[in-house]
């Protein structure tokens, strides 16, 4: 199991000023553990930040023992990796390592005026905050959004993850953040439902364009790309169905999947869109990528109410909180039912494009004199590409540009980048884009507090 990059510290204050810490890099993999790993149950180390912070009913038991790394003592549990680091503040011995940072699935901010960038769902706060807030559970990195597949919202903070099923409505539980990542040594079973469900990395030619998308609008993809009978190359997705189209903006569009799934459309009609749906597509791309209304705005029950696109369904449920009040329909299930065969898969464009890249970052948001670091996995066709050594290139406020050379890649095709603080105006946005050969993949991070 390779080694986990961990941030000791993330902190960030609601006013707006930010006191920064550095990163450290840790070997954070325990022994390999045989048998069932847990006789001991958790160590008397962290008995007590254990159980004062839910115990086996919310952190998990413990699925490995107590091991010991560059001065630091770790343990997992099935939710978390507890860590204890003598040589810190005392008030700071004892935290949760964040393992989401590890997960990669750290979204663009979309509320700069909270902590992360992301605003914490209200269903939430109370635990949250029991479990020691911004200190221990880390920023959020996703917003809320409803996972079909599990059935129920969830959203992803850097040290540990929350969801609340449908089926329990006020019960927060943890994923299994603690599983997932010991899953090579640990003998443990991980449960589906408590499983982080984490998208693919998506193929090209989609991923870039996809990506600034997001999957709060496109769902995960339900397959590979593949030759559609009509010759377009295509993937289905829980939301919608992209295909390929180089004379649009992104190269992409997608499938008016409405009509074919016997919708009653009513193309031409002019149907009124209601503010909080039209807010929604605005966020992506307005009604370019959604296509027109096709249906009225209608009241499919006391809990729901929708309207059909050419392209795409929006449902509105008033009773639910309202950051979970507009959502897709998951049109990608049946469409795939009805029209996917299993078709040819759509090969790379060129060579070069059977290369993929997944990038993420340290932070969303940075302070001045807080260092980011950049995360790339290179991928040709399935096989990660070893010592492969991605390109940077940071455009910073003014205009300027820096370019960078990542250190060769691992054997799992993961490389990391430490960029030095940039001393910026509070609420600058700094873009960087990561190429390998002609593959490459845009990103950004805001600078949030005063120099």
């Amino acid at each position: 199991m390779f080694c986990r990059l961990f941030f000791l510290t993330l902190l960030l204050i609601l006013l707006g000023s930010m006191t920064a810490c550095q990163p450290t890099t840790y070997n954070t993999s325990p022994p390999t553990i045989y048998g069932d790993g847990v006789s001991g149950g958790v160590d008397t180390r962290f008995r007590e930040f254990h159980n004062v912070h839910g115990g086996k009913d919310l952190l998990g038991i413990a699925i490995s023992p107590k091991f010991l790394r560059n001065s630091t003592e770790y343990q997992y549990t099935a939710a978390a990796l507890m860590a204890y680091n003598p040589l810190a503040e005392r008030s700071r011995q004892y935290y949760f390592a964040p393992i989401g940072v590890e997960l990669g699935i750290a979204e663009p901010p979309t509320d700069p005026g909270e902590p992360g960038g992301h605003k914490i769902y209200p269903g939430f706060v109370d635990t949250y905050e029991r479990l020691g807030g911004a200190r221990l559970v880390g920023l959020p990195l996703t917003d809320v959004r409803y996972n079909e597949e599990r059935g129920g919202v969830e959203q992803y903070f850097e040290n540990l993850g929350f969801f609340q099923l449908e089926s329990e409505p006020g019960v927060v539980r943890l994923l299994h953040y603690g599983a997932w990542m010991c899953t090579d040594v640990c003998n443990f079973q991980l449960e589906p439902v408590f499983n982080p469900l984490l998208f693919e990395v998506v193929q090209a030619p989609f991923a870039t364009a996809v990506s600034r998308v997001g999957p709060a609008f496109t769902g995960k993809p339900l397959n590979e790309p593949f030759i559609a009978p009509d010759g377009l190359t295509e993937q289905i997705f829980e939301n919608v169905v992209v295909v390929e189209a180089s004379s649009r903006p992104g190269g992409i569009a997608l499938r008016p999947i409405t009509a074919m799934l016997g919708v009653p459309v009513q193309p031409g009609a002019n149907f009124e869109i209601p503010g909080h749906f039209m807010e929604f597509l605005n966020q992506y791309s307005g009604l370019e990528l959604s296509g027109p209304a096709v249906t009225e705005y209608s009241r499919q029950s006391d809990e729901l109410y929708r309207q059909c696109f050419a392209n795409l369904c929006l449902d509105y449920f008033p009773n639910k909180a309202e950051e979970l009040q507009v959502r897709p329909t998951p049109l990608g299930y049946l469409y795939k039912d009805r029209y996917y065969q299993g078709g040819e898969v759509a090969p790379a464009p060129a060579s070069e494009q059977s290369v993929t890249l997944n990038i993420f970052k340290g932070y969303s948001v940075v302070a001045p004199n807080q260092s980011q670091i950049i995360t790339v996995i290179v991928y040709e066709g399935d096989q990660a590409v070893v010592n492969a050594q991605p390109a940077l290139y940071l455009m910073l406020p003014g205009g300027d540009t820096r370019s960078y050379d990542f250190p060769p890649a691992q054997s799992n095709g993961r490389t990391s980048l430490q960029l030095e603080p940039i001393s910026a105006a509070h609420g600058t946005r700094v873009d960087y884009r990561v190429c390998y050969g002609q593959v490459c993949l845009d990103d950004y991070f805001l600078i949030w507090g005063n120099p």
